[in-house]
């Protein structure tokens, strides 16, 4: 009898795709094998975008970006994220645009489309809405409690009465305290709240 094939181990995917420009306006990218405090602490201070556990067609093109280093130990390090093609770049920023643009459309449309259901039948919408998948556009999910909140979650931070509400991105946590970045406006500096002050974005059906 002949030797058995031996079956393929899926191909790996990186989780962590770090994309920015640099001082002189040139994009750079890598990816990275798992997300850790550091990186995501040291991506932010590059003014480099963070994308975890994106979709296929954004994790496919992820993989063609080197694969980036860390430099140094403990809670301050550095990464090494080198240039990259303008034409990857835009690739893959437009991928992940699209996927973000996508999440919100299926998010906001399914609600619309249940209360218009309910109200040709005469009814008020009491029924569960359909069970419409509710994520981070450049994180991996969304905490169910406060408990549950670290670095690279996304939650709701209030800078002021006058501007209100932001989404902001968890860089660090200690304890009690988040050190907060806010997601569309990176360049702002960071604000620090206690986890109480911060609200949660429904993260959908379990």
């Amino acid at each position: 009898m002949g030797k058995k094939a031996e079956k393929k181990e899926p191909a790996r995917v990186d989780q962590v795709y770090v994309l920015g420009l640099d001082a002189n306006g040139k994009p750079r990218g890598a990816r990275f094998p798992e997300l850790k405090d550091s990186i995501a602490s040291a991506a932010m201070d590059m003014n480099c975008r963070v994308l975890i556990s994106q979709p296929e067609a954004v994790s496919a093109l992820g993989m063609k970006l080197p694969v980036g280093r860390v430099i140094g130990t403990g809670k301050v390090v550095r990464l090494f994220v080198p240039n990259i093609r303008r034409e990857l770049y835009d690739q893959i920023s437009e991928a992940a645009r699209t996927a973000e643009a996508l999440s919100k459309t299926k998010t906001e449309a399914a609600p619309s489309e249940q209360t218009a259901a309910n109200e040709t039948k005469g009814q008020v919408a009491h029924s569960a809405l359909p069970d419409v998948k509710c994520v981070s556009p450049t994180i991996s999910g969304l905490p169910r409690s406060w408990d549950e909140v670290s670095v690279g979650h996304m939650v709701l931070m209030h800078e002021s009465p006058e501007d209100g509400w932001f989404e902001a991105t968890v860089i660090k946590r200690e304890g009690e305290v988040l050190t907060l970045r806010l997601r569309d406006y990176p360049k702002q500096g960071t604000w620090v709240r206690h986890i109480n002050a911060v609200a949660l974005v429904n993260p959908g059906p379990a």
